[in-house]
């Protein structure tokens, strides 16, 4: 049996999302291991969060590398304030995820699914225009030497 029809077979008893949707989103379908589906998508999940939350923490806290530096001065004290917001909302699921790796049930992983998808096109949202900023900072011109200047 594949991970999709083991999924459809859970999500009505869950009243979990579509797995075409969470497939497109955190490519699901690629799952090997079918045993525990719900399991390995909360995995999934989890994976994506934690690329953005890393992505997140840099703008808010960079750490001392060119990269970190030059991306941190592309955002306002206010839009640092939004950002912080964002990675609070992303923390509480990685947590969250957490909470249900460590009860390993499947309700706890369907109510950590179900729980993320409500609020993840807005999550999105926020995480597409923070992403934009940081690919447009690239192309402004900034003062080089400020940078270098800063990590010597």
């Amino acid at each position: 049996m594949s991970v999709e029809e083991k999924y459809n077979g859970m999500r009505k008893k869950y009243d979990l999302p579509d797995f075409s949707l969470l497939d497109s989103e955190f490519e699901i379908s690629s799952i090997e291991d079918d045993k525990f589906p719900l399991r390995e998508i909360r995995k999934k999940i989890t994976e994506k969060i934690d690329l953005f939350n890393k992505l997140l923490e840099e703008a808010i806290q960079p750490e001392t590398n060119l990269v970190c530096m030059h991306e941190c001065k592309a955002f306002s004290e206010e839009e640092k304030a939004e950002i912080y917001e964002t990675f609070k909302k992303m923390m509480a699921f990685q947590r969250s995820s957490v909470l249900a790796y460590l009860a390993n049930d499947e309700k706890s992983y369907a109510e950590f699914i179900k729980s993320f998808m409500k609020e993840w096109p807005s999550i999105k949202k926020d995480l597409s225009k923070f992403l934009q900023k940081l690919r447009d900072s690239w192309s402004e011109e900034k003062e080089l030497k400020e940078d270098l200047e800063y990590m010597g």
